[in-house]
C-alpha cells in the first residue's frame, strides 16, 4: 500500500476540527440558555445515581469477600487433605488437614519437597507417579505409605491433576486421602478369605482372576499360581459358561445369586484332572485398592444333591414307616413360606393332600390356647433355641395332642434356607399319662391311709410293751415277750416308714430339717437301733472312726437313717457270727464313710442295679432277710438331697460287700461345735395329761403308760368331749389324734387355743399316723407345738412330760 505524501490530509482535518468547534460552541450557546435550577436539579440526580452504583459496588465487594471466606473455611476444614505442589514436588499450597495428617503447621508445611514426607519404600514409586502425572489436565491417582512428622506411618491415597497456570508454568493439585482404616479392613479381610472354608473367587472387570483362596485350590485341585490371570471360564465346562453369564446379568440387573434364581440351570465347575462337578455361586461386588471387584463364593453341592436323590428315593418308604408309627414329617421354606408335609401329617391334621400349606394355616390348625406358645417356640427357634415341643390341634372339632422335633438348614453364608421337622400323634400317649397321673394320686392317697392304719394298732402294741418293762418281774418268758413285741413293733414301724418315705421322696415331697451335728451322734443313733437285730445274729462289729470331731450340715433323722438301712442290711445278709466293720475318714471338705461285711456279697449282674426301686437278690421260700426292697432306694435318694453320694463293691458270691458314702463335712470345726449347746436332763415331775383318740386300746395303753410314770391322766374319745374336758381339768400336755371322727384333731386343736386362758400353759401334741410333710404344715397351722408319728416311742413320749411337767397349776 503507497504511503500518501505529508499534508494531503490536511484540509479533511481542518474541516474535521471546525465542525467539532461548532458543535461544542451549539451546546455551550444551550446550556447558557438552560436555568440554573433546572441545571443543579440534573446535577444532583447524577450524584444520586453515582452514589447508588459506589453501594452496589460495595455490597458486590463484600458478598466477594465472604464467598471467598466461607471457600477458605471449607477449603482448611475439609476431611480431605489438599495441596498443591511446584513442577519441582515442592509444596506451596495446603489446607489444614493436610498440616494436621503431617503433624506440623502449614507454615513448616510450605517450602518442603513432599518426598520428604514420603517413606523411604515408597519414594522411588512416587517420583515414578509424579513424573507421570506432568501433563496438563492429566488425572493420576496412587497410594502410598506416608510419615507423619513424629516418625508414624499412614496410609493415604493421592488423587493428582497437573493444571498450567496463567504465566505457562505448572502446578499439580493432589487430594490427600487417610486410608489406614480400610487398608486394615481389607488386611482383615484378606485373612478371612484365606482361611474361609468355602471357595472364594475373584475376578476383575475383564473376567480375570485376581484372587483364588485356598479353599478354592482344594475344590479345582489347582494352584493359585496356575490359575491367577486365567479368565474365569476356565474354571467351567463349556455347557456352564452361557450359565455363568446370566448368572451375572442377573446379578447385574438385580443383585440376586444364583442361590435364589428361579428356574436357572445348574452351575457346574471343572476340576484340573477333568472332573465335573456341582457348585452353587454368590455373587457380590467389592472395591479393593481402589479396583472394582466381582468376588464369587463357590461351595460345592455333590453331597447335598447325593442326599436330596436319596430322600427322594426313599420318600415312599418313609410314608409307609409314619403311617405304621403315627409319626409325620414336614419341611418349611422359610422363603417361600412353603410348607410341605408328609402322607402321615396330613393325616394327622385331617387336611387332604395337594393343599397349598403355609406357616399360618399350620397355626389356624392349632389349639387357640396353644397358638402363642407354639409360635413363640417358633420363632426362638429361629434365633438358635431348640424345637422339640408337645402341643394340641383341634381336627375336625376333636382335640389331638402332637410332639414336633425340627432343625434348621442354613447356607454358606449363615442365612436361614428351611426347617425340618417330624409330627408325632401323641393323642394316646397322653391319655395314658393322664391315667397314670390319676393312679399316681389314688396310689399316695392309699399309701398315707395304709400308713395310717398300720401305724394305729402299733401304738398301744408298742405301749404295752413298755408297760411290761415296768412291772418288776423275773420272768424271763414275759421278759421274751416284751423283747419280741418290742423288736418286731419297731421292724414293722421301720418297714412302713421306709414305703411311705420313698414314695415321698419320689415326688420331692420330703423336706430336710438341716442342722449342724456331730457325726459321731450320728452314728451313735443308728448303733443303738441296729444293735439289737446285730447281736440277736452273733455279729462281730468293728468300728473305726476319726480322732478328732466330725462336723456335718443334714438332717439327724434322716442321716442316722441312711446308716441303720445300712447296718440293717449287713446284719440280714450276713451268716450268723460275721464281721461287720463301719470305717471313716475325712478327705478334704468331704467324709468317706464305708460299711462293710463277709456276709454273702452282691452278684456282678445286680451291682448295676442294686439301688433300683423294690430290688432284691435272690431269697429263698422262707424269706429269712425280709424287707421290701426299698432300703437301698431311700439311702442313694437321700444321700442325694444332702449333696452327697454312694457307691458298692462285691468280689462275688460269698465275698461279702462294701458299701462306701462321701458327705460334705463342715471345714471350721470350731465353729460348728460352737453352735452345739449343752442340754440339761429334765427332771421328772408330775404332769397333767389329756389324751384324745378314738381307739379305746390306744386310749388304755397310754393311759397305763403314763400312769406307770406318775402323771394325771384324762382321756376322750371325740372332740367335743375332749373340749369339755379341758375346761375343767386345764390339762398341760395334750396328746391329740388327727383323723378323729366327726371333729378332728385340727379343728380341737383351734378351738382348745380359742379357749386357752391367757396365763395358762398349753402344750399340744399331734399324735397320728400321717408323717408327711402336708400333715405337718397343717399341724403347724392349727396351733400344735409337736408332730409325733405313731407309734410314738415310749421314752419319748416321757421325756415330754419330764420336759413340762414343772408347769404351774392355774390359780
Amino acid at each position: 500500500m503507497a504511503t500518501k505524501p505529508l499534508g494531503e490530509d490536511q484540509p479533511q482535518l481542518r474541516t474535521d476540527a471546525e465542525s467539532r468547534l461548532t458543535e461544542a460552541s451549539e451546546a455551550d450557546t444551550a446550556m447558557r440558555a438552560r436555568p440554573a435550577d433546572e441545571l443543579l436539579h440534573e446535577l444532583q440526580v447524577h450524584q444520586i445515581e453515582l452514589e447508588m452504583q459506589n453501594d452496589e459496588l460495595r455490597r458486590a465487594q463484600q458478598t466477594i469477600e465472604e464467598s471467598r471466606d466461607r471457600y477458605l473455611d471449607l477449603y482448611d476444614f475439609a476431611p480431605i487433605g489438599y495441596l498443591s505442589l511446584d513442577r519441582s514436588a515442592v509444596i506451596v499450597e495446603a489446607n489444614l488437614t493436610v498440616s494436621e495428617l503431617f503433624g506440623v503447621t502449614r507454615k513448616e508445611l510450605l517450602k518442603q519437597r513432599f518426598a520428604n514426607f514420603v517413606s523411604p519404600e515408597n519414594r522411588e514409586h512416587w517420583n515414578r507417579q509424579f513424573m507421570d502425572s506432568m501433563n496438563p489436565g492429566k488425572k493420576q491417582g496412587c497410594e502410598l505409605t506416608l510419615r507423619r512428622a513424629d516418625g508414624a506411618l499412614f496410609h493415604a491415597r493421592l488423587d493428582c491433576l497437573c493444571m498450567k497456570q496463567d504465566d505457562a508454568s505448572l502446578l499439580t493439585r493432589i487430594a490427600l486421602t487417610d486410608i489406614t482404616e480400610r487398608r486394615l479392613a481389607q488386611q482383615h479381610l484378606a485373612g478371612l478369605v484365606e482361611s474361609a472354608t468355602d471357595a472364594i473367587v475373584s475376578v476383575d472387570e475383564d473376567q480375570l482372576i485376581v484372587l483364588f483362596n485356598p479353599a478354592a485350590e482344594r475344590m479345582f485341585g489347582s494352584p493359585a499360581a496356575e490359575v491367577l490371570g486365567q479368565p474365569l471360564d476356565a474354571l467351567l465346562p463349556v455347557e456352564s459358561r452361557l450359565v455363568h453369564a446370566e448368572h451375572l446379568r442377573t446379578f447385574a440387573r438385580s443383585g440376586l445369586t444364583s442361590r435364589n434364581i428361579n428356574g436357572s440351570r445348574a452351575l457346574q465347575g471343572r476340576r484340573a484332572n477333568g472332573d465335573l462337578f456341582p457348585i452353587e455361586a454368590s455373587i457380590s461386588q467389592i472395591e479393593m485398592q481402589g479396583h472394582r471387584r466381582f468376588t464369587v463364593i463357590l461351595r460345592e453341592t455333590t453331597e447335598r444333591r447325593k442326599i436330596e436323590l436319596a430322600l427322594r428315593d426313599s420318600q415312599a418308604d418313609l410314608n409307609r414307616a409314619q403311617a405304621v408309627g403315627q409319626i409325620g414329617s414336614w419341611r418349611l421354606d422359610l422363603e417361600r413360606n412353603e410348607l410341605r408335609w408328609s402322607d402321615e401329617n396330613h393325616r394327622i391334621f385331617g387336611i387332604p393332600k395337594g393343599t397349598p400349606l403355609t406357616y399360618e394355616s399350620f397355626l389356624t390348625i392349632v389349639h387357640p390356647e396353644d397358638r402363642d406358645y407354639v409360635d413363640r417356640m417358633w420363632r426362638a427357634a429361629l434365633r438358635g433355641a431348640p424345637y422339640d415341643i408337645e402341643h394340641r390341634l383341634v381336627v375336625n372339632g376333636e382335640v389331638k395332642w402332637v410332639r414336633e422335633k425340627a432343625e434348621l438348614e442354613f447356607d454358606a453364608t449363615g442365612s436361614l434356607l428351611s426347617g425340618f421337622g417330624t409330627t408325632q400323634d401323641i393323642t394316646e400317649l397322653k391319655s395314658a399319662e393322664r391315667a397314670l397321673t390319676e393312679a399316681d394320686k389314688r396310689k399316695d392317697e392309699f399309701l398315707a391311709m395304709l400308713g395310717h392304719e398300720l401305724r394305729n394298732p402299733l401304738t398301744p402294741i408298742r405301749n404295752a410293751a413298755h408297760v411290761l418293762g415296768r412291772l418288776e418281774t423275773r420272768e424271763p418268758q414275759i421278759r421274751w415277750a416284751r423283747e419280741t413285741i418290742e423288736r418286731q413293733v419297731t421292724h414293722l414301724t421301720r418297714l412302713v416308714d421306709d414305703l411311705l418315705d420313698v414314695s415321698r421322696i419320689a415326688r420331692g415331697k420330703v423336706a430336710l430339717h438341716q442342722e449342724t451335728l456331730s457325726f459321731a451322734d450320728i452314728v451313735d443313733q443308728a448303733l443303738n437301733m441296729a444293735r439289737p437285730l446285730i447281736e440277736a445274729k452273733g455279729h462281730r462289729l468293728e468300728l473305726r472312726l476319726p480322732e478328732r470331731p466330725v462336723w456335718l450340715r443334714g438332717d439327724p433323722v434322716r442321716l442316722a437313717q441312711v446308716l441303720l438301712n445300712l447296718l440293717d442290711n449287713a446284719a440280714k445278709y450276713t451268716p450268723e457270727g460275721g464281721l461287720i466293720e463301719l470305717e471313716a475318714s475325712v478327705e478334704g471338705a468331704m467324709i468317706d464313710i464305708k460299711v462293710r461285711d463277709n456276709g454273702i456279697g452282691i452278684p456282678g449282674d445286680l451291682l448295676p442295679h442294686i439301688f433300683d426301686l423294690f430290688l432284691q437278690g435272690e431269697r429263698t421260700l422262707d424269706r429269712a432277710q425280709g424287707g421290701l426292697g426299698i432300703g437301698l432306694t431311700l439311702v442313694k435318694r437321700l444321700l442325694e438331697m444332702h449333696g452327697g453320694q454312694i457307691e458298692t463293691a462285691s468280689a462275688g458270691p460269698g465275698l461279702g460287700s462294701e458299701f462306701t458314702i462321701r458327705l460334705p463335712a463342715l471345714v471350721d470345726t470350731a465353729k460348728a461345735a460352737g453352735t452345739e449347746m449343752a442340754k440339761a436332763s429334765p427332771a421328772t415331775v408330775g404332769c397333767r395329761v389329756l389324751v384324745v383318740d378314738d381307739n379305746p386300746v390306744v386310749l388304755d395303753s397310754m393311759s397305763v403308760l403314763l400312769a406307770l410314770e406318775g402323771q394325771t391322766v384324762r382321756t376322750a374319745t371325740d372332740g367335743a368331749a375332749a373340749l369339755e374336758l379341758a375346761r375343767v381339768f386345764h390339762p398341760q400336755l395334750v396328746l391329740l389324734d388327727i383323723g378323729l371322727h366327726g371333729m378332728d384333731g385340727y379343728e380341737v386343736a383351734r378351738r382348745l387355743r380359742d379357749q386357752q386362758a391367757p396365763d395358762e400353759a398349753l402344750y399340744l401334741v399331734a399324735v397320728t399316723g400321717y408323717g408327711h410333710e402336708e400333715a405337718r404344715m397343717r399341724s403347724r397351722e392349727a396351733g400344735f407345738d409337736l408332730h409325733l408319728v405313731k407309734p410314738v416311742q415310749p421314752e419319748a413320749i416321757c421325756a415330754l412330760v419330764a420336759e413340762i411337767g414343772g408347769a404351774p397349776a392355774p390359780p
